[in-house]
């Protein structure tokens, strides 16, 4: 009897700890957002052949000098550089439109600055640019022909159609988004997901 019950309680122990084994599965995958410190705006009027260039310094990240020199991927003719922590505007004439590009960077280590857009290209099913805008009559933004989809086809803004037709100005705050929810929108609060980088800047159209 006592050897019966003594096997059994073997049984048990041994059935739990299997049970607590399979519990613990796999561990979970924990997403590790990029490091993001600055923001590039790369406007460029059609028909023209040069760009201004405006940047961003990403907020709780300091400033690390002029990067022109440590990086210029994308050219160095006629750039302007406004950085996020003046009031930046951009400048444009009316009746006209520009194709505007926007670049996101990790330059923690001013010696291996990251463009962390190649990695938002690869990755485009879970990142979404989005420019939100208080109401500014005779301005709009368009997703490029040339701009990045995801696999449903969907544009992420990183390249934008700009039009302008009659003097105005207005405020703008551009998002990259992580994991949205909805991939269009007319609101931040539409798009759902985590803010990964806010700029914020004004549209000056004469």
């Amino acid at each position: 009897m006592l050897k019966n019950l003594f096997k059994h309680s073997i049984l048990i122990i041994s059935v739990f700890l299997l049970a607590i084994s399979c519990d613990k599965g796999e561990p979970a995958v924990v997403h590790e957002h990029e490091v993001f410190t600055r923001v590039v705006l790369e406007v460029k009027k059609d028909g023209e052949a040069n760009y201004k260039k405006y940047t961003f310094e990403v907020e709780g990240h300091d400033e690390h000098g002029d990067h022109d020199d440590d990086h210029d991927d994308h050219g160095d003719e006629d750039h302007d550089d406004d950085h996020g922590d003046e009031h930046t505007e951009v400048e444009l004439d009316t009746n006209s439109t520009y194709h505007v590009s926007i670049f996101f960077y990790n330059d923690s280590d001013p010696d291996n600055i990251e463009d962390i857009t190649l990695e938002i290209i690869e990755e485009a099913d879970v990142h979404q640019v989005f420019y939100e805008m208080t109401e500014i009559p005779g301005f709009s933004i368009a997703a490029a022909s040339d701009d990045t989809k995801d696999s449903n086809g969907n544009p992420l803004f990183l390249k934008t159609k700009w039009t302008t037709t009659s003097e105005t100005s207005g405020d703008v705050v551009a998002y990259l988004i992580h994991e949205a929810t909805s991939k269009t929108g007319s609101t931040r609060a539409d798009f759902g997901g985590a803010t990964d980088v806010q700029i914020e800047f004004e549209v000056h159209v004469e």
